[in-house]
């Protein structure tokens, strides 16, 4: 397509209306979907796995005022409970803002009921984003209709919030120019994200990254970078002030990276149910538990990489490129999901969304360069350390958006 085809502005006025009644359906049809599944399943949506260590965190943190992370797998002493840095804080307040309102099984309700009012936020981002380059409302249909996505807000785990705050991050970043202002908004989106899940610093890397290039070539925007860096550490500085008095070092995300390390290892997961192996290192914390993880992973991919050169590299290329994209995240749905519509539904958009990725590269449109770099990083975060389909959910918003581009409109962008 011919450079500036795109124009920004509106529809005629009759497109208009048919556009803002479009959406209006499609986030009404998202919002029915979602409270009618989180009101049949209920309390049944439960994995017994990180969403009860959430949950634990956060009632501990409510009664005895000392945030950890219970998990009975991770330390030798479970009945022991002390301060830990396993995990960011994020999503245990979350849930603790819920358990000081009501009752446990009321306010796990709420949580759940206020990720559907989450989840139906994160469609409106989308039909947001891909209004940039096409046909919004398709991006928006795709998010609002992909089942993984309507599982999500009922599951109390980490990613309906993270991607709610993934997909604000883009939409900030995309408009970002010399506003002093967004960019230092930017920094504040980033911080939560990274409080909820520690790969969220992996947003604030890319805006500064990208901020760091323009001053080299263009010796300007020195301000924003400032302000974007200045927002983040604000977000972050009451957990970083906690860790050291509590530790007495500076723990800047958390400790719990040696788990997803070490289960990355694992090729083709072998040795590995329910995302654990009973023959790791267990120590007397869930901090100690991760260092000798970490320790143990080292050693795995030190012997891995000597004795089966061929077998690891393919693992920690398209091997884990393979499990992170292309299977199907339905743990805890397998019996609340049509599985084969779920499965062509996630072909179909991985096939949409990654053409359209492409469209928007080959039109140079706005915003295409750091869509890609987005993926790429979030990708290659994954590839070092553990690939689940799990950690592709909050990405997959991102290319429901990209999908906008097959079916461009007078309201997208300009390309550049």
């Amino acid at each position: 397509m011919a450079r500036g085809s795109f124009h920004r502005g509106r529809d005629l006025p009759g497109g208009a209306m048919r556009g803002k009644a479009e959406i209006l359906l499609i986030l009404s049809l998202a919002l029915m979907v979602r409270l009618v599944f989180v009101h049949h399943w209920g309390s049944t949506l439960t994995l017994n796995s990180d969403d009860v260590g959430y949950i634990n965190s956060a009632k501990l943190w409510l009664e005895k005022g000392v945030f950890t992370y219970v998990r009975p797998a991770l330390t030798l002493s479970p009945e022991e409970i002390r301060p830990s840095a396993y995990i960011t804080p994020g999503y245990p307040l979350f849930l603790a803002f819920f358990l000081k309102l009501a009752p446990e099984s009321r306010a796990l309700a709420l949580a759940r009921y206020a990720q559907v009012l989450l989840s139906v936020a994160s469609v409106f981002f989308v039909y947001r984003l891909g209004s940039r380059w096409g046909k919004g409302e398709l991006a928006a249909a795709l998010a609002a209709l992909y089942p993984p996505f309507i599982l999500l807000s009922g599951l109390l785990l980490t990613e309906t919030l993270f991607t709610f705050l993934l997909l604000l991050f883009l939409d900030q970043w995309l408009e970002a120019r010399e506003n002093s202002f967004r960019w230092f908004l930017l920094g504040l989106i980033g911080g939560l994200a990274t409080l909820v899940r520690p790969t969220g610093v992996v947003l604030v890397g890319l805006a500064l990254g990208g901020l760091a290039w323009e001053i080299w070539r263009r010796k300007q925007l020195f301000k924003a970078l400032l302000l974007c860096l200045l927002g983040f550490c604000l977000v972050l500085s009451p957990w970083w002030v906690r860790n050291y008095l509590t530790f007495h070092r500076l723990i800047f995300l958390s400790t719990g990276g040696g788990n997803p390390l070490l289960l990355g290892t694992y090729v083709e997961l072998e040795g590995i149910e329910h995302g654990w192996n009973p023959y790791w290192p267990v120590g007397r914390t869930p901090d100690e538990t991760s260092a000798l993880q970490q320790a143990y992973a080292l050693k795995r991919l030190r012997e891995g990489f000597s004795r089966q050169p061929k077998r690891y590299l393919y693992w920690y290329t398209w091997g884990k490129f393979k499990l992170l994209w292309g299977k199907v995240f339905l743990w805890g749905g397998e019996d609340k999901l049509p599985q084969t519509f779920t499965w062509w539904f996630h072909r179909a958009l991985l096939l949409a969304g990654g053409t359209g990725l492409l469209l928007l590269l080959v039109r140079r449109a706005e915003g295409g360069g750091k869509i890609l770099a987005l993926l790429a990083a979030f990708t290659l975060v994954h590839l070092i350390t553990c690939a689940y389909c799990r950690y592709a959910l909050p990405l997959l918003p991102v290319l429901a958006a990209c999908a906008a581009a097959w079916w461009p409109s007078l309201r997208a962008s300009p390309a550049r």
